[in-house]
């Protein structure tokens, strides 16, 4: 998958600035695909420069105008034969377990404030998917409804989380056992 799909999914959902569209970005499909600002800009742009989105400008008071994107019937039909082909599962990319990888190079001390590190990591996005999930749950059920399909996808990233908290407390308990046998 690439982000070309992401931007053309969360604007058919609905149409948005630049802005909005990083926003609903980060409160919806961040918990499985990344994307920075500036890559999400140029693929705005790429896709209207493709003819997949359209553009409106509207006016604002002291501010450059805000350029607002909806897609085309182009963009629909990209998306629409898009999200009918089957999806091969991705393989995990974590620089963390390269790193894990290579672990030997480092002190007991040094891993095991490593492991701590992602401990702390996965704990924060278990607790932001977490109160993502809250809001869903308060939401009224005519948008529970429509967005059931997107909310499951958030309900995997909270498993997702509770297994490399649960991952990483078993290998710090491992450490401190092998640690020990070793002194």
């Amino acid at each position: 998958m690439s982000l070309r799909y992401a931007v053309l999914t969360l604007l058919d959902i609905e149409p948005g600035s630049g802005y909005d569209l990083k926003r609903r970005f980060e409160r919806s499909v961040s918990h499985f695909w990344s994307a920075s600002h500036q890559q999400m800009y140029r693929e705005l742009h790429k896709l209207y420069d493709e003819g997949l989105l359209d553009c409106e400008e509207q006016p604002q008071e002291g501010k450059p105008d805000k350029k607002v994107y909806s897609l085309t019937e182009k963009g629909r039909a990209e998306l629409c034969d898009w999200v009918t082909q089957p999806a091969a599962p991705q393989k995990i990319r974590e620089p963390f377990l390269v790193r894990l990888f290579a672990g030997h190079h480092l002190s007991q001390e040094e891993l095991r404030e490593a492991l701590n590190d992602q401990l702390r990591r996965h704990h924060g996005l278990l607790e932001n998917y977490r109160e993502q999930n809250e809001r869903v749950l308060k939401s009224a059920p005519a948008l529970q409804e429509r967005y059931w399909l997107a909310h499951q996808t958030l309900l995997l990233g909270i498993e997702a989380e509770k297994t490399w908290i649960r991952w990483a407390e078993k290998m710090l308990s491992q450490l401190e056992q092998k640690h020990g046998e070793t002194n």
